[in-house]
């Protein structure tokens, strides 16, 4: 069981339209997520992906997975800034047993070797 890896995914690319549906349904008013402008000034090329889009495409994968019958909860440490139209890899894998019948999954999203976003969830196995 521990050691057990997610089968890989490349997640939906965050383009401008992406983005800015986030933006609307969310209510996030971040300028670095809406406003090139803002974003060059900070020293970015483009807008940033919102950490919490990149998180609910890592829970929609973990959730797809045929053995995850719940998440019971999701946390992510956003280790890099994500810039439009970076394509990301999701990988997971089971890493420890919690309390009675929840497990804890390590999940990346990566660009290459590099890891963007570190999350860790624990789910009622199916």
């Amino acid at each position: 069981m521990i050691g057990t890896r997610l089968p890989s995914i490349d997640l939906p690319l965050a383009d401008h339209a992406v983005i800015a549906a986030y933006l609307a349904a969310s209510g996030d008013d971040n300028p670095l997520h809406r406003d090139p402008c803002a974003a060059r000034s900070a020293g970015f090329a483009d807008i940033l992906v919102p950490g919490l889009l990149i998180m609910a495409q890592m829970a929609e994968h973990l959730r797809a997975w045929p053995r995850c019958q719940e998440i019971v909860q999701l946390q992510c440490r956003f280790v890099e800034p994500v810039p439009v139209g970076t394509r990301l890899r999701c990988d997971g894998r089971i890493v420890a047993t919690a309390a009675v019948g929840l497990t804890v999954v390590r999940l990346t999203a990566a660009q290459g070797r590099r890891i963007l976003i570190l999350g860790e969830a624990t789910i009622r196995l199916a």
